[in-house]
């Protein structure tokens, strides 16, 4: 319920060389692990989403139905009828919410998370207003005193501190970047306020409820146990279920400054599937670092799925101890998620990569899986940054490009030239720009991971300049 994980922090995945930068032998496609496994590209399909996307409302409106159906005769008055109806619907969509973010591959594969949790956010916001209306609706039948009162029953008191709880967590989550609430801190109190409100609320309902009784408590409890089943899944479950198939970390390398490496590998059990350019989440059991749970992009090769590398960047209290973490420290990987990938579009040759700075990670996934495929598509590959020195990649980028498989061009666009020298563009990356270098945008699709402002500005830009949105792909740092 309410408002959650609003930001990903700005560390993506990379590589860090397990790929070699020689052009390799071309491998044939049985020699191909695949990048996802079949049942989650079965979800993954339009009419899955299709699918989702109707059951939804039909199952936020199935308990009132019931309900109804159970009670049709009701002896109040019919404003304070419609403030039940709005607290039964606000109720079972907060219910809903857990499920939601549970991140349960079949609900999230036809979407992406990002998408998801933007719904999520939404249907927080609705289910908030629902329960607002909900008393000064039914006081018009009970009286104002249900609303300013002091002496009323402790029921009334639950349903008081429901709202005043759901309005808390909507004005921190809007304002938490204005009051530079640390986004780890904040999860973690939603996560622990987020069942006692629905605790409080199934209480209140149950006391409240004069139609409450047999075979309405009944349909009323189950609601509330969906949302229990699908808590204790995401935060008791499925924690110890990835403790039984752990990864362990390899190898820890310094890319750049303030910039690391992290080589994991699979302690036995099945192949980690995934598509290039989806991420996962990643969480270290090492004494340096918190025990914490982080959103990171794979960057390498769906192909060596038994090793995973993500390169993270020094930017907050958790990223910046990553480099004292030691080979043989294990860690949990929940994932993968996201629709960020090349491999989900076919049908699309030509294709125009955008990077900004640490950035270019979930795009190397998916260089590297086209070369680890020799796959014939055309890319030309964009990549902002403010000095050469912050570019990641470079030596296995250029003898990719050299190689020819994929077709690659690069284009460095640097903030300022690094000497008279400097043959790239220098400046400012607007969408205005970003076609020019492409010398059209016609025939091309363009795939976009940089932070937020240069990727509103492009998304907005190429849209203008009469880029079909179904032609444009972000991977947003910011969810």
């Amino acid at each position: 319920m309410g408002l959650t994980l609003d930001e990903r922090p700005i560390t993506m995945g990379g590589d860090g060389g397990n790929v070699g930068l020689a052009r390799p032998a071309r491998r044939s496609a049985a020699n191909v692990v695949p990048e996802a496994d079949e049942s989650r590209s079965w979800f993954s399909r339009k009419a899955w989403g299709v699918f989702l996307l109707v059951l939804y409302p039909l199952l936020a409106a199935a308990p009132l139905a019931t309900l109804a159906l159970l009670n049709p005769i009701s002896d109040h008055l019919r404003g304070a009828e419609v403030g039940t109806d709005c607290a039964v619907i606000g109720f079972t969509i907060l219910a809903l919410q857990f499920a939601i973010t549970a991140r349960l591959s079949w609900v999230e594969a036809p979407f992406g998370l990002d998408v998801l949790l933007v719904f999520h956010r939404a249907m927080a916001l609705v289910a908030t207003a629902l329960l607002c209306v909900h008393p000064v609706l039914v006081a018009q039948e009970e009286g104002w005193s249900l609303l300013t009162g002091w002496r009323v029953h402790w029921y009334i008191w639950a349903g008081r501190a429901v709202l005043a709880l759901l309005l808390l967590h909507v004005v921190v989550s809007l304002s938490r970047r204005a009051i530079r609430l640390p986004y780890e801190q904040w999860r973690r109190l939603h996560q622990r306020f987020s069942l006692s409100v629905l605790t409080l609320g199934f209480a209140h309902s149950v006391a409240a409820g004069d139609d409450m009784q047999g075979g309405a408590l009944l349909v009323w409890s189950f609601v509330m146990a969906v949302a229990i089943a699908a808590w204790l899944h995401s935060r008791v479950i499925l924690p110890r279920l990835l403790l039984r198939r752990p990864f362990r970390v390899t190898e820890v390398k310094p890319e750049a400054p303030h910039v690391w490496t992290l080589t994991l590998e699979r302690q036995g059990g099945r192949p980690f599937r995934f598509a290039p350019g989806q991420f996962q989440f990643l969480r270290l059991h090492s004494a340096v670092v918190p025990p914490e749970e982080h959103p990171f992009t794979i960057a390498s090769s769906p192909a060596r799925s038994g090793r995973i590398s993500i390169t993270i960047k020094e930017s907050g209290d958790f990223t910046s101890r990553v480099g004292r973490v030691r080979p043989g420290d294990l860690a949990t990987v929940h994932g993968p998620f996201g629709r960020f990938s090349h491999t989900l579009y076919p049908d699309e040759a030509d294709l125009v990569f955008v990077a900004g700075g640490v950035g270019i990670t979930p795009l190397m996934s998916m260089l590297r899986s086209m070369r680890e495929r020799s796959e014939p598509r055309r890319v030309l590959l964009v990549y902002a940054s403010r000095t050469a020195a912050d570019m990641l990649f470079t030596d296995e980028l250029e003898a990719m490009q050299a190689g020819g498989c994929p077709s690659l061009t690069i284009v460095p666009v640097l903030d300022d030239a690094p000497d008279a020298s400097w043959v790239g563009e220098v400046g400012r990356l607007d969408a205005a720009r970003l076609v020019r270098i492409c010398g059209g945008a016609e025939g091309k699709a363009f795939y976009m991971c940089c932070p937020p402002g240069m990727m509103t500005s492009l998304n907005r830009g190429l849209k203008r300049l009469g880029v079909s949105p179904r032609r444009i792909h972000a991977d947003y740092f910011s969810l």
